[in-house]
């Protein structure tokens, strides 16, 4: 291609983005779009509001910012995502929301949440919930949903083709769906894979979680099943050397160390 629309500097955290300024990356974006090669220069961001907003009061050439946006992480201690968003909003940067459906887990719900929804008696799919209450939103530029079967397409563009925003109704039910989901506990892991590329011991950790959390809060009957796919070809967390390179690049800060042992 001879030019890229949206170049995102990668993962922009506290400790990266020293990195990233260390190596003049964002005089060389400049220098890029000035050359025509970036159109617009942006960046995805996994850590805290405060972080957030020094990078783009140092940095106002950032024209866009990918976040981790949706109604489970809204209000997430960990991935602050209202908290982020908001930063964004002050400094009027278009958001592009990654995770909407975090990772599946918005769709795949249990019984008790799934019921929170279907009460509405709507034409709108778990996923198309989901979808909607980032959509709704200002300021939000683009979501990105991750994709699977053709259906789940039809439906993404069945949703956003004629977006309807949150009524108040929603917006109360996408609560009690959050408090429920809350209070059955879990891994917050979105499944990056940071950490499986470091492992020395070739831990699937993220697929390990999945398992977990399908477990403890879903009740999947399946769990047990994929746990044993996923140690079959690498490590156990019983093989754990708690040498914390997983931790060091994890952009949830999970205490993996700890959570493998539980």
């Amino acid at each position: 291609v001879d030019y890229y629309d949206y170049y995102l500097m990668h993962a922009q955290d506290r400790h990266i983005y020293e990195k990233f300024k260390k190596c003049h990356a964002y005089e060389i974006g400049k220098k890029l779009k000035e050359e025509g090669k970036i159109k617009h220069l942006g960046i995805s961001f996994h850590d805290s509001a405060d972080v957030l907003d020094l990078i783009l009061s140092e940095q106002p050439d950032i024209e866009v910012v990918q976040i981790q946006f949706n109604y489970i992480d809204y209000l997430n201690s960990g991935v602050q995502s209202k908290a982020v968003y908001e930063v964004c909003r002050k400094y009027n940067k278009p958001v592009i929301v990654m995770e909407p459906i975090k990772g599946g887990s918005l769709v795949n719900l249990p019984e008790a949440a799934k019921k929170v929804w279907d009460d509405l008696n709507q034409d709108c799919s778990y996923a198309g919930y989901a979808l909607r209450f980032c959509a709704s939103h200002e300021g939000i530029f683009k979501v990105l949903s991750g994709i699977g079967t053709m259906d789940q397409l039809v439906d993404n563009i069945k949703t956003m083709k004629d977006m309807k925003p949150f009524t108040a109704e929603e917006y109360e039910a996408v609560n009690q769906v959050r408090d429920i989901l809350n209070s059955l506990g879990g891994i917050p892991c979105t499944s990056c894979r940071y950490c499986t590329e470091v492992c020395p011991m070739q831990i699937s950790i993220p697929d390990l979680f999945g398992c977990f959390n399908g477990k403890k809060i879903f009740n999947d009957w399946n769990a047990g099943y994929y746990y044993s796919v996923h140690t079959k070809t690498g490590g156990t967390p019983e093989q754990c050397l708690q040498c914390g390179q997983c931790e060091s690049v994890c952009p949830q800060h999970l205490n993996i160390i700890e959570l493998l042992q539980e």
